[in-house]
Formats: structure tokens, sequence, C-alpha cells
């Protein structure tokens, strides 16, 4: 392989390294976005979770305090 040769080589290795790195930018980029909308979605399921236990110790709440009345005479 003459000088030439690798010189040659080595740019094309240059900008075949540019390439990757564009690319895995744009993955990062896609990635990160990916995040910001799971963790959005995390917060309305925790949210909905929330009003659901609220209504499941409400309606707990409601039943224990139908049984502490006294029976009818």
């Amino acid at each position: 392989m003459s000088a030439v040769e690798a010189a040659v080589r080595a740019v094309r290795d240059v900008l075949l390294l540019g390439k990757r790195i564009d690319d895995l930018e744009g993955d990062v980029t896609a990635l990160s976005r990916d995040i910001q909308a799971l963790a959005a979605d995390h917060a309305l399921l925790a949210q909905r979770v929330a009003r659901i236990e609220g209504f499941v110790e409400g309606a707990a709440a409601a039943n224990v305090a139908r049984r502490a009345r006294l029976p009818k005479a």
C-alpha cells in the first residue's frame, strides 16, 4: 500500500467517522425526546393512580363507617 492510498483511506475513515457521529447525535436527540415524553406520560399515569387510590380509600372509609353504626331496634 502506498502512502497516497494510506492517506486516502485515512481521509475516508475520518469522513465515515464524522457521519457515524452525526447519526449518533440524531439518535441521542430522538432518545431525549422519547425520555421527555415518557416522563410526561409517567406524570399523567401517577395522577390517574392517585385518583383511583382516592376512590378506593373513600370506598373503604365509607364501608367502615357503615359497619360502625348501631343496629336498628
